[in-house]
């Protein structure tokens, strides 16, 4: 049976390498970096040999590696928690495509949101937050938060920019709430 892996080598730097100086903490930290090898025959014209980036050292430590449901991020600030069967990014994708998850009239649809009006929905069964000016009903959406559903009511019925700016700044959450999106915050 022929492996339909691409084969890797694993190159480290040189002791004499001129990128590392030589006191120890460097040297215990140095990079690893995997490379493709040569094509192996029986590959096929398809196969894809993929290359890994550099891994910085990691403070292991810092980390509880064996609680999964518990996990501290590059900053020491975020955690994961166990989501339930059939809550994963890819279940809510299906869920908002499939139901109505704005929990209005439909010929309100945009709303005018006062920050007065949006106050009064900070429950987890009523939970509404802003986002940028932008008010998303969220309730439904809580169980497939990867940092659970806690974190998002203590900021409920609130503008959650800074928060939301501070965990994720790389997320596209109009994608993720697109159909969370009820209205403006004026």
């Amino acid at each position: 049976m022929e492996s339909k892996m691409p084969h890797i080598r694993i190159i480290e730097p040189s002791e004499k390498s001129a990128d590392l100086d030589n006191d120890n903490d460097n040297q215990k930290a140095k990079l690893r970096f995997a490379v493709p090898s040569a094509p192996t025959k029986g590959l096929g014209r398809r196969s894809r040999h993929v290359t890994f980036s550099s891994t910085p050292a990691v403070n292991r430590s810092r980390m509880n590696l064996g609680n999964p449901s518990h996990r501290m991020g590059p900053l020491g600030g975020r955690r994961k928690v166990i989501l339930a069967p059939g809550h994963s990014a890819m279940d809510w994708e299906r869920i908002k495509k499939n139901k109505n998850l704005r929990n209005i009239d439909p010929s309100e649809f945009p709303m005018r949101i006062t920050k007065a009006r949006l106050q009064q929905h900070h429950s987890r069964r009523d939970c509404w937050v802003s986002l940028n000016g932008k008010v998303f009903d969220i309730t439904n959406y809580l169980d497939f938060h990867p940092g659970g559903r806690d974190l998002l009511v203590e900021n409920a019925g609130k503008d959650a920019t800074l928060i939301f700016q501070k965990y994720h700044p790389w997320v596209n959450y109009e994608r993720i709430l697109d159909a969370c999106f009820i209205g403006f915050l004026v």
